[in-house]
């Protein structure tokens, strides 16, 4: 049975991570900053804890109360999406982009560590976006978020050198119906997540440090 982290469960991709492993009989802690709101995680039977990932204090306090646990999947799920343009951009909304984006996974990977390390095949994934690839960008705007996602994309790739032979890698779930799109995409969250299951069951240290499509396949950076 796997133990699973997943940030920014409460809602949207999350939430249907923590439902799709706990319906197959894993143990999902799920995170949120705002754990009074996230009733539907809940009653899911996940375990509810408090996380705000782009908190020092928040974070370390979050590993504490996990020690001695293992974790066996990390999924950095939490993440923000601003939609701005070259003649409209805030520069304090790019650095809350970057902190939630990039620089959360890899405060809360560093934090858990120790319950990583006590489990017999960690795994750690992050949700990034075909939007943070530089070689796939051909309509420009999302500076904060294609920037955030991109840097996110190289957070990862070092820690699969750092942590090898442990698998450390970024998926694009997709165009999903969630709120942060404005519930427009493609497929649901629980149909991404079934799709990117997929990959993270089967994956190993030859896929770590790779950028892959929810379906498999490898994306360009």
């Amino acid at each position: 049975m796997t133990t699973a982290v997943i940030t920014g469960a409460n809602r949207g991709i999350g939430l249907a991570f923590a439902k799709a492993l706990l319906a197959r009989g894993d143990t999902v802690i799920g995170t949120a900053r705002e754990p009074a709101e996230a009733g539907e995680l809940a009653n899911s039977g996940a375990e509810v804890e408090e996380l705000d990932v782009t908190d020092d204090a928040s974070v370390t306090n979050f590993a504490e109360r996990l020690q001695g646990r293992s974790v066996d999947l990390l999924i950095n799920n939490a993440g923000i999406l601003r939609r701005d343009r070259l003649d409209s951009f805030d520069p304090a909304t790019l650095q809350r982009e970057f902190d939630v984006n990039a620089l959360g996974p890899l405060r809360v990977t560093n934090a858990l560590l120790p319950s990583l390390r006590l489990s017999a095949k960690p795994r750690i994934v992050a949700l990034t976006s075909r939007m943070g690839s530089i070689a796939d960008n051909n309509s420009g705007g999302f500076y904060g978020y294609r920037a955030s996602k991109a840097a996110l994309n190289a957070v990862i790739k070092s820690l699969s050198i750092d942590l090898d032979p442990w698998p450390a890698v970024v998926i694009h779930p997709g165009y999903v119906r969630t709120r942060m799109t404005g519930n427009q995409g493609d497929l649901t969250a629980e149909e991404a997540v079934e799709r990117m299951l997929l990959v993270i069951d089967k994956l190993d240290s030859s896929m770590s440090g790779k950028f892959f499509h929810r379906d498999g396949h490898e994306l360009p950076w």
